[in-house]
């Protein structure tokens, strides 16, 4: 939008903050003060969520708590899949049928099976169940930016670019082959033009967000070993195949891919995370079940680890006389971030949290995050937003059962949604 700075403003035009009524500017006070109004409910609802934690695949109350919270309206179109109790909520601008195309919001909701050990007040009802990865922060902060864009619907419809805010609530993101898959075949993805993603990071500072172009989280793929062999008597290894000294080598060995077969630039890493064998101090088992992870960041590099770690496996079988199977279990692709979508997150970022609170730098998890298949259908971005203490010796990291997150950070979390929704005003999109 080009303006003419010589021409004089008409006051009766213009709002108190000296915008146009229904620009972009305009409609991001609007927000913004919407979530600050409303930051008792907000976290109030998050309180709820917290204490009231579902696993994969078994969202069903945290699905109905939400809806119960949205207020019904015209120009809301609420949207469900099967198989999965991940829904999505429009809030359509347009009578075009979705011509001018959608711009997509993702939160996820679901917990992990810890025991909660935060001593909070609203801490885990259900035994063995905890929001640690912020599950909960995420939807609070989603919701608050409904909440605020369906508020402020008639400032945002005078100048919404396109034809509508899609709200995505996502169950399974945890568990593989996760919530996304059946919400794209639902058509979540459908004319939707850009899509975006947040995830809060202990390694960040509080009030702090992140973002970068490329590769941000890693694929990863699951392998579950079987090895078996000869059994006996723990004062006679001769006479036996020795499971467990095998099962050793081959843990130190793969490793040997990563610094020795693998380029230093290129993130990846094997990690072996459970080993089950034997069944007395003194004897040699014959069977052993190990299972990990592959994860790395290109698809070149994820497909070579996987014929390498096969690779080490065969040699050690063949050196020790034993037999294996592998399963491979496919997990999510790398999360990539489009230039396009970087840029509208990165300015959302900063007029939510100030110039002080983006921060330019390149920071990627080898985590993995099921937002990957949104990216396949659209440019999209994932940012990573901070919730560190100041005291880092203080905080804990995601999937900690001491992991929480301080209030302010939830509510600015909502406010960079929101700040988001305001990004597709024709102001910001000329």
């Amino acid at each position: 939008m080009v303006r003419d700075n010589k021409k004089k403003k008409n006051s009766d035009n213009y709002n108190k903050n000296g915008n146009a009524p229904g620009t972009g500017n305009d409609a991001l006070t609007s927000l913004i003060n919407h979530i600050d109004a409303g930051s008792g409910a907000l976290l109030k609802f998050r309180e709820h969520l917290h204490a009231n934690p579902e696993l994969s695949d078994e969202e069903a109350e945290t699905k109905k708590f939400i809806l119960s919270n949205i207020e019904k309206k015209e120009f809301l179109k609420i949207c469900h899949a099967d198989g999965t109790f991940g829904f999505w909520v429009d809030v359509v601008f347009k009578d075009d049928n979705y011509a001018s195309g959608v711009a997509a919001l993702r939160a996820d909701m679901d917990a992990l099976p810890l025991n909660e050990e935060t001593g909070l007040r609203f801490s885990s009802k259900a035994a063995g169940k905890m929001h640690a990865c912020g599950h909960d922060v995420h939807m609070t902060a989603l919701y608050g930016a409904l909440r605020a864009a369906a508020a402020n619907y008639k400032t945002l419809r005078r100048s919404f670019k396109l034809s509508a805010l899609r709200f995505i609530f996502q169950a399974s993101e945890e568990k593989s082959p996760g919530g996304a898959v059946p919400l794209i075949a639902a058509g979540v993805m459908e004319n939707v033009k850009m899509a975006f993603g947040l995830h809060v990071m202990p390694n960040l500072p509080s009030g702090k967000a992140s973002v970068m172009e490329g590769p941000v989280m890693a694929a990863v793929d699951e392998f579950e070993l079987e090895l078996s062999g000869r059994g006996g008597h723990g004062a006679k290894p001769d006479d036996a195949d020795d499971i467990i000294l095998q099962s050793a080598e081959l843990i130190t060995g793969a490793q040997k891919i990563i610094s020795r077969n693998t380029s230093p630039f290129i993130p990846a890493v094997i990690s072996f995370c459970t080993i089950n064998s034997g069944t007395a101090r003194n004897i040699l088992p014959a069977r052993a079940s190990l299972s990990g992870t592959i994860r790395s960041l290109d698809p070149e590099t994820r497909a070579a680890l996987k014929k390498k770690l096969e690779h080490v496996i065969k040699s050690k079988c063949a050196e020790f006389g034993t037999q294996y199977s592998i399963k491979w279990i496919d997990g999510y692709p790398v999360t990539v971030n489009a230039k396009s979508a970087v840029e509208i997150f990165a300015a959302a970022c900063r007029k939510a949290l100030g110039e002080s609170g983006f921060l330019a730098r390149h920071d990627r998890s080898m985590g993995s995050e099921d937002f990957s298949y949104y990216a396949q259908k659209a440019p999209s971005a994932f940012v990573f937003f901070g919730c560190g203490k100041e005291d880092r010796s203080a905080g804990f990291p995601l999937h900690h059962p001491r992991f929480c997150v301080e209030n302010g950070d939830i509510i600015n979390a909502a406010k960079v949604f929101a700040a988001l929704c305001a990004e597709f005003c024709d102001e910001f999109c000329a």
